[in-house]
């Protein structure tokens, strides 16, 4: 799996994206087919390069060179095709030669930011000898065009051209001219063959660096913290950045999630607004962003490497279109099970489980889901509003409602006094909070009075 696979599939991945700060489109394809790290190593490789940029961003003395770098990457095309073709028995057009020698000159001019940053982390092969080749002026500008020092027969035809007056002959010479650089750039894609690999290399290295750059921007932006990875996951004061944005343009806050759990399944109960879909998208949230090599939005990250994240939250109906909201649980659900058999390590989080069909059997489903989670030591959280849950497992609940009789609650305003604070329970009855709810929107009072009575 990629990060482009994710991207597609879920918006809060798409949002991650739109508040990256990648300047060059070969940056941008780099990200897209980055893998899924579940290699402790890679992935702490990976951090410490973000860890260590990060500190080079924050320090106000380098900002001008990290300017200089972003207007670089505003000019570096993606030309690993191109560059594919060397050596191949192709001869290169004027905007080929004239791409690679741009590449070729802002590969140098960002090792040389590099190195006053004294970041040794991005190594960039030297690219002079392929300047000189596709320069022969020496104007260090990124032009190209087939020059008369390449040959002494075509800068006499392009003098005699000039002299001439005679249309005809005119002609004649400007088509001898013409076959005289066609053998030009024949020479000089043949001569710059040999730098195939190192203008390669350089490729990877200039993309990777512009994501670097972004993703220590973003860990700057959103306050994150570099991740531990540790066998259980332990996450402090995690927030959804774009909840929290959708939040305060509101007037109001996130409210941080402080959860932990192991290779264990843990069951969250609370009443409908509680939040529960929200953790379940931040958690994941979070697992990917671990595992793509990214800081996390939250104080303190100690988190568990998984081979594989699958979720049930009602954002991933394009994988079944056409199903019914139940035949895609049951079919994701399906492929929990199938893919733990497989001894894939798994995180599973799954929302409301069988919440469209009827309670006895709903309770059933959710009870047989935890009991088959646990046998195959999948890590799961499932959320739901049933009560009579008994399988034996951790549960943990959303405190729900707080009220002290005072408040006059409407229903822009009844999110304020939720606490969506997570707190352990032993007990499988779920909070009974929706006619109050109900009764503080200010449903009609008949309505609930009936409720109530039956």
């Amino acid at each position: 799996m990629v990060f482009k696979n994710v991207f597609s599939e879920y918006s809060s991945m798409q949002y991650v994206v739109d508040h990256l700060q990648i300047t060059s489109a070969l940056g941008r394809s780099w990200l897209m087919n980055t893998p899924f790290m579940t290699d402790e190593a890679l992935l702490e490789e990976e951090l410490e390069l973000v860890q260590r940029m990060r500190n080079l961003l924050v320090d106000e003395e380098h900002k001008d060179l990290f300017r200089t770098i972003h207007e670089q990457f505003c000019q570096l095309n993606d030309i690993r095709p191109t560059v594919a073709l060397m050596n191949g028995g192709v001869v290169f057009d004027d905007i080929q030669l004239f791409e690679i020698k741009k590449t070729a000159i802002i590969a140098n001019r960002v090792s040389l930011m590099l190195a006053r940053l004294s970041c040794a982390d991005f190594q960039l092969e030297e690219m002079s000898a392929l300047i000189d080749i596709l320069d022969p002026e020496r104007t260090g500008i990124p032009h190209f065009y087939v020059y008369s020092a390449y040959s002494e027969t075509l800068r006499a035809l392009r003098e005699q051209m000039r002299a001439c007056e005679d249309v005809d002959e005119k002609e004649r010479l400007r088509f001898q001219a013409e076959g005289e650089e066609d053998a030009v750039r024949a020479k000089l894609t043949e001569q710059i063959g040999v730098f195939q690999k190192a203008l390669m290399r350089n490729l990877e290295t200039l993309a990777h660096l512009d994501v670097t750059m972004a993703k220590a921007q973003l860990a700057i932006a959103w306050r994150a913290c570099r991740p531990t990875v540790t066998a259980k996951t332990r996450l402090s004061q995690l927030r959804n950045p774009e909840v929290d944005e959708i939040l305060q343009s509101q007037g109001r806050q996130f409210q941080p999630i402080d959860i932990a759990y192991g290779q264990e399944t843990v069951l969250v109960t609370g009443a409908n607004m509680a939040g529960k879909s929200v953790l379940l998208k931040t958690l994941s949230l979070a697992q990917y962003l671990l595992q793509f090599g990214f800081f996390i939005p939250a104080e303190q990250a100690e988190m568990a490497l998984v081979d594989e994240v699958i979720t049930s939250i009602g954002d991933n109906q394009s994988e079944y279109s056409g199903l019914s909201s139940f035949a895609v649980e049951i079919l994701t659900i399906d492929r929990i099970i199938k893919t733990a058999k497989q001894g894939v390590r798994v995180l599973a989080l799954v929302d409301e489980l069988a919440r469209t069909t009827n309670p006895e059997e709903g309770k059933r489903l959710v009870n047989g889901f935890i009991r088959m989670a646990q046998t195959l030591a999948v890590t799961a959280v499932v959320t739901t509003h049933y009560s009579g849950i008994h399988t034996d497992c951790r549960r943990l609940r959303v405190r729900g409602l707080r009220l002290d009789g005072q408040q006059s609650v409407t229903a822009r305003n009844i999110s304020n006094y939720m606490d969506y604070s997570l707190v352990e329970t032993t007990d499988d009855e779920v909070p009974k909070e929706a006619l109050t709810i109900a009764e503080l929107l200010g449903v009609d009072a008949d309505f609930i009075r009936i409720a109530r009575e039956e």
